[in-house]
């Protein structure tokens, strides 16, 4: 049984979800909206407005009658940091995007790192809170597994086995959420698509490295036991580890390319089946879903997508993860 702390705490997430469409809305409006009374509402507003969550000015609604009082959240009361590694084409970088609680860009950087370390990374943690002291979480990518905080399995070798979470957590003292990227990214795309109903695979295939998948069951994310899920990497190829990053080259991955996408269409039955990354364009997509016809019948293939830039979906993921956690307590 609930409390009235939890309570509390599901009511006012139910007008922060109301008020994270970026309109304003008078008590009245909002009572109707979520369901609560109108005297919870004056009470959880007071309450939300006195600690500078939302905001209430008078606006006249129509020609004619008198003020009514409305409300939005604020914009400058705290802020998400995004940071995230990659490692393009041979060329390691990090970035780090501070989100406001709209989920809107405030800034972003991004810096290419010869060594991209633990100190690489909490400088650029530091100085990115240097810059907005009001941040209230820091989300944290990797092209990695990232079990119990830990990056394991890392694109970026200086990364390996660091427990990241902890490290951040410990210096700065923030809640830390550390996740694989394609996690965030399949996450974001279904959430600013608004594609709730369908089973959903993001596939990533960029030079030069083990690709990576990951799954939206219908507006949940799969992850698995360890986090492991959608590492097609993994799957048996016939060679070792090594030599198929080396064939992770255009036009030798194509063989790959479709043995992982029939792999993933036969066990997940997925709506849609997204690719990127730089091993791919729009010809190759014709190619493999050819190919993947040649095995699976056409009734059971998905929907192919190809998406050329996931940056966007990317931190679009990132923010509603940092929504998650703080309505759910994480």
């Amino acid at each position: 049984m609930k409390n009235a702390a939890d309570l509390k705490q599901e009511n006012k997430a139910q007008i922060r979800g109301l008020l994270r469409s970026g309109a304003s809305y008078t008590k009245q409006q909002i009572a109707r909206r979520t369901g609560l009374s109108v005297a919870s509402c004056n009470t959880y507003l007071n309450e939300m407005e006195a600690a500078g969550e939302v905001t209430g000015e008078k606006q006249k609604l129509h020609d004619v009658g008198r003020n009514a009082m409305v409300y939005k959240l604020n914009e400058e009361y705290e802020s998400i940091l995004c940071v995230y590694f990659e490692l393009i084409r041979g060329v390691k970088s990090i970035a780090a995007a501070v989100l406001s609680p709209l989920g809107n860009l405030r800034q972003k950087q991004v810096r290419q790192c010869d060594v991209p370390d633990a100190a690489v990374v909490e400088g650029t943690v530091a100085r990115a809170l240097g810059d907005f002291p009001n941040v209230s979480c820091i989300v944290v990518g990797t092209p990695s597994i990232a079990e119990k905080g830990i990056i394991r399995h890392s694109d970026i070798e200086e990364l390996e086995n660091l427990p990241l979470k902890a490290r951040l957590e410990e210096r700065f003292g923030l809640p830390v959420l550390l996740a694989n990227d394609m996690h965030y990214k399949v996450y974001g795309y279904c959430r600013q698509e608004r594609v709730d109903d369908e089973i959903v695979t993001l596939v990533n295939y960029p030079s030069g490295v083990l690709p990576g998948t990951a799954t939206v069951h219908k507006g949940v994310l799969l992850t698995g036991k360890n986090l492991f899920a959608g590492m097609v990497g993994f799957l048996d190829y016939g060679m070792s580890r090594q030599r198929q990053i080396e064939q992770l080259q255009r036009p030798t991955a194509e063989p790959f390319i479709v043995r992982a996408a029939v792999s993933l269409i036969s066990i997940l039955n997925p709506h849609r089946l997204l690719f990127t990354g730089d091993l791919l364009g729009e010809q190759e997509m014709e190619r493999v879903r050819a190919a993947c016809g040649s095995y699976i019948p056409e009734e059971y293939m998905p929907r192919f997508v190809f998406l050329p830039d996931t940056d966007g979906y990317y931190l679009k993921g990132m923010y509603w993860a940092a929504v998650d956690g703080k309505e759910n307590g994480k």
